[in-house]
């Protein structure tokens, strides 16, 4: 994959700008699957920066190339006193979560949802072994979150952590549940659940929570309201502390027609994620060590996502575009995730345009773009990218 990007700063509570900036970059990635009798394995060459610049002052990059194993492990089925068990030990990315904007279940490291522009997401080291029933699987697993190679935010590097839980995952009709238990040196207790229900040939519900007893966020220091404003290098900065309870939840669900749409709407909350007096509080006092709230896993608590899509078939069905034969291989996306607390936005649609594909091969275009905005003392609005623009091309051999 190629990905060429253009993004537009703009002036926020936080940082503020005399003129109008933009930066400008291309990045690729080669991915590699390789698979060897009972071991399988993922690599990525990814480069960097080939090509930058940048209106901002200060900001000159210099090209790079990582080599991101993301998955490398072995896998092997055998009986044990008679009773059948799969095992799995090495670098696994294990996605458990159900949900199209939030996956509270992804428990181990975080896969970034839905990203406009190149992302290798990397497995956690697993050693696990389950039992499938007539009903199911139960799974014993133990991870180790430190296996990631790619430097991440201060929080992602603090809440590495290493602990053993047990899975229960079923199937009844048209139901499918799981329940975990899960055990860490970070989180000191971990419950989850989730379900997803096909309720007819058009819909599907899906919901998952989750609590755990301890976490790690930013903390706002505590100060008294007063007639005198200081300035605001006198304020303390934000911390990252060790709290306790935190509670996620996620319902949504999924329509789709015969023609072609498919619409998911999701709602989510998260503990975790400073509310809206904090933002406030954030935006009066307008220290850039309060920019740390957006690298929570969420950056609100309360989110709604609208997805849309469109599958390249339906194209025949209308008379105005059965003509146009390039239609018949281009597939529009859109999303828009809702801050219903502050009235913030952030809109991304994407055309897929299919080029080739021959069984063996596949070629795409893609032009995705994203803009963050809503009201302007939104968190989302507050963003210091005003919106940015892509061309991807995708290739699989």
């Amino acid at each position: 994959m190629l990905s060429t990007q253009t993004t537009a700063q703009r002036e926020t509570a936080f940082v503020p700008l005399t003129e109008s900036q933009h930066q400008e970059s291309i990045n690729g990635v080669l991915d590699v699957q390789i698979g060897y009798q009972d071991w399988n394995a993922v690599v990525a060459l990814k480069g960097n920066d080939l090509y930058y610049d940048s209106s901002i002052p200060n900001q000159d990059q210099s090209s790079e190339a990582e080599l991101i194993i993301s998955e490398l492990f072995w896998q092997y089925s055998m009986d044990v006193f008679d009773l059948p068990l799969d095992f799995q030990l090495g670098k696994i990315r294990v996605d458990w979560g159900v949900g199209y904007g939030y996956r509270p279940l992804d428990i181990f490291t975080p896969y970034r949802r839905n990203p406009v522009g190149i992302q290798v997401e990397e497995g956690a080291g697993v050693a696990s072994v389950s039992y499938f029933d007539n009903q199911g699987e139960w799974s014993l697993i133990y991870t180790d979150s430190s296996w990631t190679q790619q430097e991440g935010s201060e929080l992602e590097e603090q809440s590495e952590q290493q602990g053993a839980g047990i899975r229960r995952y079923g199937l009844v009709g048209d139901t499918e549940y799981q329940w975990l238990a899960y055990y860490d040196d970070v989180r000191q207790g971990l419950l989850g659940a989730s379900i997803v229900t096909v309720i007819d040939a058009s819909w599907e519900f899906h919901g998952s929570a989750l609590y755990q007893s301890k976490y790690l966020a930013y903390q706002q220091p505590n100060y008294q309201k007063t007639n005198y404003q200081k300035p605001n290098s006198m304020y303390a900065p934000v911390r990252l502390e060790k709290e306790s309870n935190a509670y996620q939840a996620l319902v949504g669900f999924t329509w789709a027609n015969e023609i072609g749409n498919t619409l998911v709407v999701e709602y989510w909350y998260d503990s975790r994620a400073w509310g809206e007096n904090e933002w406030d509080n954030a935006f009066n006092i307008a220290s850039p060590s309060y920019q740390q709230g957006y690298l929570h896993a969420n950056m609100v608590q309360h989110n709604m996502m609208f997805h849309w899509s469109l599958d390249p078939n339906a194209w025949s069905n209308w008379q105005w575009s059965q003509n146009i034969g390039c239609l018949s291989e281009l597939t529009p996306t859109f999303d828009v995730l809702y801050s219903p607390q502050d009235n913030g936005v952030i809109a991304t649609q994407w055309l897929n345009y299919l080029v080739h594909d021959s069984g063996h091969s596949s070629v795409e275009m893609e032009l995705a773009a994203r803009f963050l905005t809503g009201k302007s003392d939104s968190a989302y609005a507050n963003l210091t990218d005003k919106h940015m623009i892509l061309l991807n091309l995708k290739g699989r051999f």
